[in-house]
């Protein structure tokens, strides 16, 4: 194919993935979290910033009949909502086609919808590819391009796959952190990853396909990652499953 062609296939294919996503999700709300703070450690971030008289007196009982300092005085704040998630997401044989595409889908649902996370994404097949650094800050079509550019192969290691996650997903890092498994339950190279669950801060599943044999391995993995597991029955069902779900996880 002509390299002229390929560019722009790729660019039509990123377009559909992202004007999809976007009709998930409609109108994108930021997350915001609540705090309080001295003045004086007020943060850069913060938004609609209020005097908190009832945390102020808390910390100072004299501060009506005293001199007051800006150290003193505690506002009230909404600041945006910082966590850590990383996705890893299965991209072998069994996910090319309209099933890759709606993935894409469901990967940019989630960048869209939560733009100040620390977002790490894990693609696996033969060996994990790590998509996007938590670090990192890819553009959405950026992310979207190396997603759809890894190359489906024949084998599953999920091992691997987590191994490589982990590094993001142990709950290190300011904020609260989860990691996101999206699979069909198979590996065939690799050892059984279930010991390696306890190491995440949480693991979830999203169990995609009918395949009933699997079912027992993805509910030890979710049990033992103290996370949750969802099944996926049809494949046009991710894109709002992953928009609820990362909601949950970060409930609160």
């Amino acid at each position: 194919m002509p390299v002229e062609v390929a560019r722009k296939l790729r660019e039509l294919s990123v377009g559909a993935v992202l004007r999809k996503a976007r009709d998930v999700i409609g109108v994108v709300p930021q997350p915001m979290d609540q705090r309080c703070a001295p003045l004086t450690s007020l943060s850069a971030h913060a938004i609609s910033p209020e005097v908190d008289l009832e945390e102020s007196l808390d910390a100072n009982p004299f501060l009506l009949s005293g001199p007051v300092s800006a150290s003193d005085i505690h506002v009230s704040f909404q600041e945006p909502r910082v966590r850590t998630l990383v996705l890893v997401v299965d991209t072998s044989l069994s996910m090319t086609g309209p099933k890759l595409a709606l993935t894409a889908v469901a990967l940019a649902v989630v960048l869209l919808q939560f733009p100040q996370y620390r977002i790490g994404i894990v693609a696996f097949e033969n060996v994990p590819t790590v998509i996007q650094d938590p670090a990192q800050a890819f553009s959405l079509k950026e992310v979207i391009e190396r997603f759809l550019d890894v190359p489906g192969e024949g084998y599953t290691d999920l091992e691997a796959a987590l191994k490589s996650a982990l590094v993001f997903g142990s709950g290190g890092g300011p904020g609260r952190s989860a990691t996101l498994l999206l699979t069909d339950g198979k590996y065939t190279a690799g050892r059984d990853p279930c010991y390696l669950a306890p190491q995440f801060h949480t693991l979830s599943i999203v169990k995609m396909g009918h395949d009933r044999a699997s079912n027992d391995f993805c509910e030890r993995l979710a049990v033992a990652g103290r996370g949750e597991i969802r099944r996926l029955a049809e494949i046009e069902e991710l894109p709002p499953m992953m928009y609820s779900l990362v909601k949950a996880l970060f409930r609160g």
